[in-house]
Order: structure tokens, then sequence, then C-alpha cells
């Protein structure tokens, strides 16, 4: 095990009187076997680095993410307005480690289907998502939904219906489902 973890390093211990080379192998056989043992929490950690990873995966289907940098371009704001926006629900941020990312979806810079660089109605469904975590916003406007319009052939999803340029009544039914998206009254 050694060999394989520590080659560069075995020479040098060579050198080393027999009891500090016994006392330096056992003490990198056991940092290597602590760091390699499988526990609860590691295994946890792992599932939440995985989950973190195929959301983030997930999300680039729907074009990615955003820095803060980006966002102020978009909407011609500064930096600290975004975080602003974000802290207040304006817009959809996830807190990923040190830095804020932005779906993507969430932007437009088209006229039939933006105001102000955000989807039309984005603010008004957001408004209703309040006690819902970023994470929850997002699969809000990506899971497919059925009640909005029953000519349809297959279900949409919120994001299908604003990005198409959404009428004030598909909005009033969106915001109606975000108000009850994620209570009990949902089913």
């Amino acid at each position: 095990m050694l060999r394989n973890k520590d080659a560069e390093n075995i020479h040098a211990l060579l050198t080393l009187p027999d009891d500090q080379f016994w006392s330096e192998i056992k003490g990198r056989a056991n940092h290597i076997e602590i760091v390699e043992m499988s526990t609860p929490e590691k295994i946890e950690h792992q599932e939440y680095i995985d989950n973190r990873n195929a959301f983030l995966a997930h999300l680039g289907k729907y074009g990615g993410v955003y820095k803060s940098s980006m966002v102020a371009e978009i909407l011609g704001i500064s930096r600290p307005t975004v975080n602003k926006y974000g802290e207040q629900s304006k817009i959809i941020v996830l807190n990923w480690g040190s830095e804020n990312l932005y779906p993507v979806f969430q932007f437009s810079t088209d006229e039939n289907n933006g105001e102000r660089g955000l989807l039309k109605g984005l603010p008004a469904i957001l408004a209703s998502l309040r006690n819902v975590s970023n994470v929850r916003k997002c699969n809000f406007f990506t899971r497919e939904i059925d009640t909005l319009d029953k000519a349809l052939d297959k279900p949409t999803t919120a994001l299908e219906t604003l990005r198409k340029g959404a009428t004030e009544e598909e909005i009033r039914q969106l915001v109606r489902l975000a108000g009850i998206f994620g209570s009990p009254d949902a089913a």
C-alpha cells in the first residue's frame, strides 16, 4: 500500500534509523487507512456533492448558470444590486460555496418574452415562491405541469410557457400554482 501511495518518499525513509523508520511507516500507513476509510459521514458528504453536480448538470439543459458579473451586465445593475435582488427573491440565486450562481433560464433579452432582462412574469411568480428554497424554485420552472392549457397534447413547463411569451392569464395561473407549490394543498 505504501509503495502505491507514497512511492517517491519511500526511498527517503530507508535512510532513517530502524525505530524511526518503523514509526514513520506505521504513521503513514495509519494516515492512508484513515483517509481512505469509508464512513457514514464521508458517504453522506459524497452523496451531497454528487447531488449538487447532478443538479448543475440538470440546469445545463436549461442554459446553465451565470455568475454575478454577467447578471449585472444583463440587468444593467451593479453586482451588489444583483446580490440584493437574490436576497430579496427577485431572482433565483444558488449559493454555491463561495460564489453565487444564477440559473440562465430566468433571463431574457427578447422583447416578446422579457422585461428589463428577466422573463416576463418571473418577478410575480418568484414573489409567490418566497417560502421555497432556490433549488425548489428551479424545480417549479422546469417540472412538467398540465393545468395551463387542456388543449395541449402534452404537459408543458412553466419555463416553456414563459419563454413562448405567456399571456396575462397564463402568468396568473402560474402565480396561483407557485402559491401552492410545495404545500399540502398542492395535491
